[in-house]
């Protein structure tokens, strides 16, 4: 069992400014990287992630509805920076799928690529995550561990060197995961993390999905949030302690988020905006300073229907990587009657429309 305590710090984190107007990012392109198939027409929680010189977009896909039915890590590969794409392949399955596996995330480090996966008994029902390896074009199993966890962002280097992810946890198996967590891992052994609770369970925050960015003397985790601003924690000392959660001000809808910081060491956060219909049409990225934890300026994704690709009015859950001298945004695209069929869209945006 985990046992929840809460660390206050008395440092606070600073008001947000986001009364600006919402552009389209210059030279912004979009598509659709898999639409759904006839053996899995659910797909959500995508990833996209530079790895090995590569990019690989991924994300779980289900056989009837989501989490039921068969559930596996699906994703495919870009050897051109997101202009062509190989065909699907199966990154993680349980034996004779007794689990459903949802969801994964990946890093590389020293040239080894891994993926960290959730295995869930039933919806929203975490039992532990299994670690792969990726060598010779084939992912393959390192080992299971039985923490019930979820990983939210793809993990990322700290000033000191650590890997950092947020995410969320349960008190043990057969529990909710309805706790904000802190994922933090050694550079000599990433596939052994130790988990933060943020804080105890929150009466509006039943699905606290976490997003985190690294600053160079602060990190800060955004919580998702069901009514209300979502929630700020911080910590001064490199993830050891943090603080309480405070209101952020931020217009968020509930939905999650993905936090990250540019080359030029500036701050961004994806989210849904909050509308009148509290969906998830309008897909922002809010861009701030170096380090204050300022959102400035806000620039639109998506908002509703796409009528040349066919797609939406939905754009949700995003995940986001640079490379190639581009920020490049994951999402799950879906509709508005509650369908099961979802797809999988990718935002290229040139760094330099984000001045």
């Amino acid at each position: 069992m985990i046992t929840v305590k809460k660390t206050v710090l008395t440092s606070r984190i600073p008001l947000f400014s986001l009364d600006c107007q919402r552009h389209i990012p210059d030279r912004m392109t979009v598509h659709i990287v898999h639409r759904a198939d006839t053996a899995y027409p659910f797909l959500h929680d995508t990833v996209i992630a530079p790895l090995g010189g590569r990019l690989l977009m991924a994300w779980y896909n289900c056989t009837e509805n989501e989490i039921a039915g068969i559930t596996v890590i699906r994703g495919r590969w870009s050897d051109d920076g997101g202009k062509s794409w190989s065909g699907p392949e199966v990154i993680a399955d349980s034996p004779n799928h007794s689990l459903h596996m949802v969801p994964a995330v990946f890093s590389e480090y020293n040239g080894e690529i891994r993926a960290y996966v959730t295995e869930m008994s039933g919806h929203d029902l975490p039992v532990g995550y299994v670690c792969l390896k990726y060598e010779a074009g084939r992912w393959q199993v390192m080992e299971r561990r039985a923490e019930p966890v979820l990983f939210n962002t793809l993990p990322r280097q700290t000033p000191d060197g650590r890997w950092i992810a947020g995410g969320r946890m349960a008190l043990g198996p057969g529990h909710k995961p309805d706790i904000p967590m802190i994922a933090l891992a050694r550079p000599a052994s990433p596939a052994c993390w130790t988990f933060t609770p943020l804080c105890g369970p929150l009466p509006d925050a039943p699905i606290p999905e976490t997003a985190v960015i690294v600053g160079e003397s602060r990190l800060v985790a955004f919580i998702r949030r069901e009514y209300g601003p979502a929630l700020t924690c911080a910590s001064d000392d490199g993830g050891r302690t943090w603080s309480a959660p405070e209101d952020t001000g931020l217009p968020v809808a509930p939905s999650k988020m993905y936090g990250g910081t540019l080359p030029d060491g500036r701050q961004f956060l994806l989210f849904n905006e909050l509308t009148a219909a509290r969906d998830r049409s309008r897909l922002v990225l809010a861009l701030g300073s170096t380090d204050e934890y300022r959102f400035e300026r806000v620039w639109l994704l998506a908002d509703g229907f796409n009528g040349t690709l066919n797609a939406g009015p939905f754009w949700h859950y995003p995940c986001a990587c640079t490379a190639n001298g581009c920020l490049y945004v994951s999402c799950t695209v879906s509709d508005a009657g509650g369908s099961a069929v979802r797809h999988a869209a990718l935002f290229t945006i040139p760094l330099v429309s984000l001045r």
